[in-house]
């Protein structure tokens, strides 16, 4: 199914410009986006995005279901319950803690 692709002229908080499609609630105003063209997927309109900014990434909202086929674990990794740490080990660093501060 073709689409309409558009780039936030705004990057992100870290630092990548999202790729929406036509109809997604997160899309920008018209003045704050460019159109990239119709595509088949979201991975070529990211590729097309990225003629304009180096950094894109496909909307969270609009791609899930991209994401969701690609990130989603099968049923034989989830069967190897050793794969699961019992523990998991964060490393915080000083920034981290001082943006826990200031929120």
């Amino acid at each position: 199914m073709v689409a309409k692709y558009f780039v936030a002229v705004r990057p992100q908080t870290n630092e990548n410009h999202a790729v929406h499609k036509e109809g997604c609630p997160f899309l920008p105003d018209d003045e704050k986006r460019i159109y990239l063209g119709v595509f088949s997927s979201g991975q070529d309109a990211v590729v097309e995005s990225q003629r304009h900014f180096i950094k894109t990434k496909g909307c969270l909202f609009c791609s899930k279901e991209h994401k969701a086929s690609e990130e989603t674990p099968s049923q034989s990794e989830w069967a190897n319950k050793d794969s699961i740490p019992s523990k998991l080990r964060i490393a915080i660093s000083y920034h981290q803690s001082l943006l826990c501060c200031l929120n």
